[in-house]
């Protein structure tokens, strides 16, 4: 039977944080405080709870004009699956960016750009890269990039096992 003096909590999604790119899921914990708020419970134990989102990204756009690489990309449908139904939750206004500028057959480094909020961006073609942390004195001539929904803490992985569910798009070795 259930009793009428328990109150349920639901948050709506806007008031999330950021989903953990190491769980894949959020760290919640929570205490009681009573009504008239003079008494409060220790804090729960931290669970993780399993969002179960799916991540429908759509098509991505590289160009180079001049000095300038662009990449446009679409942006990604965050549904809920429960069941047979599929539940739209929003479409992602916000991306972490990584880069990697090379030339030839050695690879350079990934590196961070900035978040966004837009579905686009513009780079300057720099005139030098690194590779293992050293600067190359000749300027790239290759382009990969990789765009993430944003976690915490912020990371990528090398496409290998274990590649973080956040990565939505990737492009290799552009000619820039």
């Amino acid at each position: 039977m259930a009793n009428e003096t328990i109150k349920k909590f639901k948050t709506p999604y806007s008031n999330l944080p950021a989903i953990s790119s190491e769980t894949q899921g959020y760290s919640l914990r929570y205490r009681i405080i009573s009504d008239d708020r003079n008494r409060v419970s220790h804090w729960s134990p931290i669970y993780l709870v399993d969002p179960d989102y799916t991540y429908v990204p759509g098509i991505i756009h590289f160009n180079k004009a001049g000095d300038i690489a662009s990449v446009v990309w679409d942006a990604v449908t965050i549904n809920k699956v429960d069941g047979a139904n599929t539940y739209f939750i929003k479409k992602e206004s916000q991306y972490d960016f990584w880069v990697r500028w090379d030339r030839g057959s050695a690879d350079g480094d990934w590196l961070y750009k900035e978040r966004l909020s837009t579905t686009s961006l513009s780079l300057p073609v720099p005139t030098t890269y690194t590779v293992n942390g050293v600067v190359q004195p000749s300027p790239p001539n290759r382009m990969s990039i990789e765009v993430y929904l944003p976690g915490y803490p912020i990371e990528r992985a090398d496409g290998a096992v274990g590649t973080p569910f956040l990565k939505v798009y990737r492009l290799l070795n552009q000619t820039v």
